[in-house]
């Protein structure tokens, strides 16, 4: 098979391979990569091979070489992958962390890895008045995207230098760290070699199965944060099934991409929970609907609030569009997968009966059972416990934290962390987290209920305490809430206590969009404790 010699030959020289093939695939960008001095935003396939090999130059002329570690901290969006595929076109491990980590969480993370080059920019290496040095004393040297930043080289004089002849990583070899969501303090970082990413992880996706993978015809528009895994399973897939046309989204603003939806009608979209949400007005529009054309909507890293998948599923205009929803984690990929129709979406939350179906687990693939959360012994159909799942794909680490991965080891099998149910169909339905789990109830479904109930621009995150209600911490968009609509949310529910209003920008949210509830706590609930154990998040 074509990809699996394309996965054999490594990331950094995928993009070269697929430019031997010669089909026209177009990329067209909401913005210019910031490794492009051109500043283009229509590119071919070859032109991004291009970028990579030239990148690549730049990186072995700063010092990178076989087996070193350099990290990309920039700004969301395609570049990050480029980077990343350049340097493991050389032989490189690249560390690859969001430009919306704050310093405080980039610091330990740098000093954890001990990076030989930081690829960065002014404002992430400067912002909010750091010195340059905050950052750059964890690693030998800094390449700056920018021009003129003292003490560090410029990328711009070393792009284009000579390619290096290509030396991919073995099967077994480290390959590449990202770090996960840091929704309870500093991330960790994940461990991914060739066999598990590449042979893996983004194999079922690259396999042609209408109408749930791309076709031919498509016009397939991505928004995801580039640095994570998933960019690059995704990437695989776009290469191989060869779409017509990709947009590429750094920025979910309604005001960068709605020109682009308007010129380019999508016919596949693939999003953050969050960036749905910020899209949510641009699908109420009738008259200019740049989402009339999709026959697939793709959530991925979080459940998508039910009313928004409502939304977007009636802007359609597609016949029998659908939505995807996937279930994973960044350690495993996916683990199941579910599929939403219009006339499910268009049933209110509470109607449906119980948590929410997050998937099935793909055959031949995955295998999820669930336990008890002490004995660890599994519990009959029906009955809540913790998620475990079997997967090849799972990988190989926490770099530098070995006690943090055994703990979540149980034999062959993954502690995700997560309490649910498996259906008699084999479907899982997720309750809560298990650090946030009270017997009996699903409070994400609740918060399900509550954001369906409530105008467009609100959300919610319920808090749960050990000896109380929970606290619902409730987002709008001007950071007031309307004490009637508030009571119609909450009736026939269960008792809340008096609600947090904030403004929607003031949720405290990863780089992936998740909300951060260890920062509501310390906010509001002086240190509360939780009424779960916590001890496998």
């Amino acid at each position: 098979m074509r990809n699996v010699r394309l996965w054999k030959s490594g990331v950094g020289l995928l993009f070269d391979r697929r430019a031997e093939v010669g089909k026209p695939m177009i990329f067209r960008l909401s913005r210019p990569l910031d490794i492009d001095p051109a500043g283009r935003t229509l590119l071919d396939i070859e032109e991004i091979a291009d970028y990579v090999r030239k990148a690549a130059g730049a990186l072995h002329t700063a010092g990178i070489g076989p087996g070193d570690r350099f990290a990309v901290y920039k700004d969301n969006h395609f570049d990050c992958l480029l980077l990343a595929a350049a340097g493991i076109r050389i032989g490189a491990v690249p560390v690859m962390l969001s430009g919306l980590l704050p310093h405080d969480s980039v610091r330990p993370l740098l000093q954890r890895v001990e990076p030989k080059l930081l690829v960065s920019s002014r404002r992430l290496l400067t912002g909010k008045g750091s010195d340059v040095n905050a950052l750059s004393a964890f690693t030998e040297r800094t390449l700056c995207l920018d021009s003129g930043l003292p003490g560090a080289l410029d990328f711009a004089d070393l792009y284009g230098s000579s390619d290096p002849v290509p030396a991919p990583r073995r099967d077994d070899e480290l390959m590449m760290l990202t770090h996960t969501s840091g929704t309870t303090g500093i991330p960790k970082l994940i461990m991914y070699t060739p066999a598990k990413l590449q042979g893996q992880m983004a194999r079922l996706e690259c396999r042609h199965l209408p109408p749930i993978t791309f076709r031919r015809g498509d016009t397939v528009a991505m928004s995801t944060p580039y640095v994570h895994a998933r960019a690059f399973t995704w990437i695989y897939s776009v290469l191989t099934l060869s779409p017509g046309k990709v947009l590429l989204v750094s920025d979910s603003d309604p005001q960068v991409v709605g020109p682009l939806f308007r010129q380019h009608r999508p016919t596949v979209i693939e999003g953050l929970p969050i960036d749905f949400a910020r899209l949510e007005k641009l699908a109420e529009e009738r008259e200019h609907n740049v989402f009339s054309s999709v026959r697939m909507f793709v959530g991925n890293f979080d459940a998508v609030r039910w009313s928004t998948i409502r939304t977007f599923l009636n802007a359609s205009r597609h016949p029998f569009p659908l939505w995807r929803e996937g279930y994973g984690q960044s350690e495993t990929g996916g683990l199941g997968m579910t599929f939403i129709t219009r006339r499910t979406a268009n049933k209110r939350r509470e109607e449906q009966a119980g948590p929410r179906t997050v998937g099935r687990p793909m055959p031949g693939f995955v295998q999820l059972k669930v336990v008890d959360p002490e004995t660890f012994r599994p519990v009959r159909n029906g009955r809540p416990g913790l998620v475990l799942a079997r997967t090849k794909a799972r990988c190989i680490g926490y770099y530098r934290e070995p006690e943090r991965w055994s703990e979540k080891l149980v034999g062959e099998w993954w502690n995700t962390g997560d309490i649910g149910i498996k259906t008699r169909s084999g479907a899982l339905k997720l309750l809560d987290r298990e650090v946030n789990h009270t017997p009996g109830i699903s409070w994400l479904e609740q918060e399900d209920v509550l954001v369906d109930r409530l105008p467009v621009g609100h959300d919610v995150a319920l808090l749960p305490v050990p000896d109380g209600p929970p606290v619902p911490v409730v987002a709008t968009p001007d950071g007031r809430l309307d004490k009637e609509q508030w009571a119609r949310a909450v009736r026939g529910l269960p008792a809340f206590a008096e609600p947090v209003v904030i403004a929607f920008p003031d949720m405290p949210r990863t780089g992936t969009g998740k909300i951060i509830r260890e920062e509501l706590r310390r906010r509001f609930l002086s240190g509360a404790e939780h009424p779960g154990t916590g001890r496998w998040t």
